[in-house]
């Protein structure tokens, strides 16, 4: 939860995304500036969210699109403050390099079966995500990669 918490508080970051076990498998970056500003690269091409408009941008035209209130947390808290930690059990997997960047490994066991891992570095800040588990039957995992922690170059205008 704490690992969450700080990662939510922070200015900015890099995130890439890559799931396994959907009908297609999917990669995606995300860039976050503080407060409200996203861009999120898909196969599909770029999106820009700022604030509730989500700019989509096909070729040269623009098109704004409200969206959903919530929409982009889950890449700032992936494991939001009222998760149901008494339902969790932790693991502490001991010390392990990402990346060149000592961290150390967590898994968390829920009732369901789902399981999540955290790389969380010395800063208390989560580097890697891993949720696994299973959908209709099918398993999965979600990895989530995070960097560039309150990188000031990182800027997210508006297209």
């Amino acid at each position: 939860l704490a690992a969450s918490e700080r990662l939510a508080g922070l200015r900015s970051f890099h995130a890439e995304l890559d799931l396994q076990g959907a009908a297609q498998p999917v990669r995606s970056a995300m860039d976050f500036v503080a407060p409200d500003r996203f861009r999120v690269q898909t196969p599909a091409g770029q999106q820009t969210i700022i604030g509730d408009t989500m700019f989509l941008q096909a070729g040269s035209a623009i098109q704004q699109v409200p969206t959903p209130p919530g929409l982009m947390e889950q890449w700032r808290s992936p494991l939001p403050k009222d998760a149901p930690a008494a339902e969790l059990r932790a693991e502490d997997l001991g010390r392990q390099s990402l990346d060149g960047v000592d961290t150390r490994h967590y898994r968390l066991l829920g009732e369901a079966g789902e399981r999540l891992e955290y790389w969380v570095d010395d800063q208390g800040l989560p580097r890697q995500i891993v949720r696994s588990g299973s959908n209709q039957g099918r398993p999965y995992q979600l990895r989530l990669r995070y960097s560039r922690f309150n990188d000031p170059a990182l800027r997210i205008e508006r297209p």
